[in-house]
């Protein structure tokens, strides 16, 4: 309880807050589809599509995230980090007015276009929190910023009996409204301010996030040296610019940091992240022929999201990074080759068919399991690992990655699910958790507790005294 009474703990949790309500309407924007495309393929609504264009509408979120990688991870280095979210909130806003006055599939096309280019930057937030936030703080702070993702769909799939997809639009103009406010009262990153040469600004805002204790000092000084180590070694004239862009993409610091994030973004999708935002329904109705089944267990599947990462607090506090994203990735590689088994064995030999809730429950459970090791950990990884000289690269090296992935798991899980069927695309799913666990075990390094600059040390190989920190900084 000692935290509570800590106003540093509460100047942190400000930017908590604000970020999480923008995450909240996150996943009011990732579950919309959900509500959105069975009233297009049923004809329930004033604008009828084919299931190819839903499909299509659905993956446009991912493809226009290509489009957003262009200018979103420059604008986050050159511009800040309070000007970026909130250009990140009014992005999303125009693409849900979209939506609400849309009467035709161009509409719905343009405004998931514009919240596809949002998605380019999505690993954005995730380094503003790491940037934020104490060492200490970071896991769970990071746990409860995907916990208000999963509450923004817990609210769309519980609005889907009562609401229309359009009201459920302009609901969600509310958070990013809310979000942008607060954003207004953040003072600037500190090693934003370092990274731009700002050190006295810079000691301002690290001194108020993170206060003038003997450790803060310590972090601060560490911050200053390297930045100004890096600024002393800054190219000169622009062809030396484009040449250093250009080697950055192969150096060791830069390279084994993305090798990870792949890792773990793909871990992030075959773990269900985003398939049972989007698709669950479907998956649920394929599996036992009841609508009224799948709409239950996508609300169940939201409320056990929830009380999973109550329980990835506690775990992501008390155990290392690497240890949580090995062990439960096993875990989640064993269940997903279960379900895939159990699926085969119902659809081929009829064992287990008259039991209907057995396996959209071990669906649920799989996704619990996700949630209390995999999911959010591996989205703390990534806002821990790269070397801030490599933010800007590194969020369009993540981003790709990520709208790359989601683009296609989106677009060709229809498609593996005619071919396949459900039990196949578990089968694949779990080949790609098995294969993730693997790479990890070689080479995800241990940021648990650790300053962001001590992690980069640790990627770069650079072993620093408290000498050296003390005369740069002075």
């Amino acid at each position: 309880m000692r935290c509570f009474k800590d106003v540093y703990f509460w100047r942190q949790s400000l930017i908590l807050i604000g970020d999480s309500v923008h995450s909240a309407g996150t996943g009011l924007m990732l579950s919309l589809s959900s509500v959105l495309n069975p009233a297009l393929l049923s004809n329930s609504t004033d604008i009828r599509a084919t299931p190819e264009e839903v499909s299509w509408i659905s993956a446009s979120l991912g493809f226009a995230g290509l489009v957003g990688l262009i200018f979103l991870p420059p604008f986050f280095q050159h511009y800040g980090r309070k000007t970026i979210h909130i250009g990140l909130n009014c992005l999303l806003s125009i693409g849900f007015l979209c939506f609400f006055f849309s009467n035709s599939i161009t509409g719905l096309f343009l405004g998931k276009f514009i919240q596809g280019i949002d998605m380019g930057g999505v690993t954005i937030t995730i380094f503003i929190i790491a940037e934020y936030s104490h060492p200490k703080r970071r896991g769970y702070f990071m746990t409860i910023k995907k916990a208000s993702v999963s509450l923004g769909s817990l609210l769309c799939h519980s609005l889907y009996f009562s609401w229309t997809w359009r009201q459920i639009a302009l609901i969600a103009l509310v958070p990013y409204t809310i979000s942008t406010v607060m954003i207004l009262f953040w003072p600037e990153s500190p090693a934003y301010l370092a990274m731009k040469g700002k050190y006295k600004e810079c000691e301002k805002s690290h001194v108020w996030l993170f206060g003038n204790s003997q450790k803060s000092i310590k972090d601060l000084d560490e911050l200053i040296t390297a930045q100004m180590e890096r600024r002393n070694k800054r190219p000169k004239t622009p062809t030396e610019m484009v040449k250093r862009i250009l080697r950055k993409f192969a150096r060791k610091d830069f390279m084994k940091p993305t090798l990870i994030v792949a890792l773990l973004t793909l871990m992030v999708d075959a773990s269900g992240r985003y398939y049972m935002i989007l698709y669950i329904i479907e998956i649920v109705v394929k599996i036992t022929g009841d609508t009224s089944t799948a709409v239950y267990c996508s609300i169940a599947a939201d409320i056990f999201t929830m009380i999973a990462l109550i329980f990835q607090g506690f775990v992501i506090k008390q155990m290392p990074r690497r240890k949580i994203l090995l062990y439960f990735g096993v875990i989640s590689t064993v269940l997903t080759y279960t379900l895939s088994f159990m699926i085969y064995l119902q659809s081929k030999y009829k064992i287990g068919a008259n039991l209907l809730w057995l396996t959209p429950s071990l669906i649920v459970f799989n996704s619990f399991m996700g949630f209390v090791g995999v999911i959010p950990t591996a989205f703390t990884v990534i806002g821990e690992i790269y070397p801030l000289e490599h933010k800007g690269t590194g969020s369009f090296a993540a981003g790709a990655l990520f709208t790359g992935f989601y683009a296609i798991t989106v677009k060709c899980i229809p498609k593996i699910i005619d071919k396949l069927g459900v039990g196949g695309m578990f089968a694949i799913f779990a080949t790609c958790l098995l294969v993730c666990v693997i790479g990890l075990y070689f080479t995800l390094i241990e940021t648990k507790d650790r300053t962001l600059q001590d992690i980069e040390d640790e990627i770069k190989g650079i072993k620093r005294t408290n000498e050296q920190c003390f005369m740069n900084a002075t």
